[in-house]
């Protein structure tokens, strides 16, 4: 059954990298799939507001662009999430759709009484020297080794951890920085 799903999951990939890249959103899963009865999180959905107000839940085929000098760079992330137990989410920029080589510019524990637990949105921020940063974090990234020449393609992606084992998921978005 492995070997099928494997192969299946293959063949899917080879297909869509002949697709257009302007809007392909894919759930990343672990080794196994989710079952709704597993105490792991489930990320549900991942939504950017872009800084001209592009929404994926609105808008899924408009790319998304990041301007620094359009609303103060300022752009929102939002995630829901099916979770029994705490959870770790991260929001992380890349130059590929993977978590491999990404750069974190936001990390929060998630859960029952904390400031977020199956849903949120965190306004973050991309600055004119190339850094970024969300929430009422201090932490400030710099994503400036990622860019070669702006306007620069990169992907924006939403990780969730389940705090006591290694499972993850994640889910991403092409975005134009500029």
């Amino acid at each position: 059954m492995n070997r099928i799903l494997s192969l299946i999951v293959m063949t899917a990939s080879l297909i869509l990298m002949g697709c257009d890249e302007s809007h392909v959103q894919v759930t990343h899963v672990n080794d196994r799939p989710h079952r709704g009865s597993d105490f792991v999180p489930y990320l549900k959905t991942f939504n950017i507001i872009d800084s001209y107000g592009v929404d994926t839940a609105l808008d899924p085929g408009v790319p998304l662009t990041f301007d620094p000098y359009v609303d103060a760079g300022i752009f929102e992330i939002d995630w829901q999430v099916n979770s029994l137990e705490d959870y770790q989410v991260s929001f992380r920029l890349n130059d590929r759709p993977s978590l491999t080589g990404s750069y974190g510019v936001y990390t929060e524990v998630c859960g029952e009484g904390l400031p977020c637990d199956q849903e949120a949105i965190r306004i973050c921020q991309y600055y004119p020297d190339l850094t970024m940063a969300c929430g009422l974090d201090d932490y400030v990234t710099d994503v400036s080794p990622l860019i070669y020449e702006l306007p620069e393609k990169l992907y924006a992606v939403l990780e969730v951890c389940d705090l006591d084992s290694s499972y993850c998921e994640y889910d991403y978005y092409p975005v134009w920085l500029e």
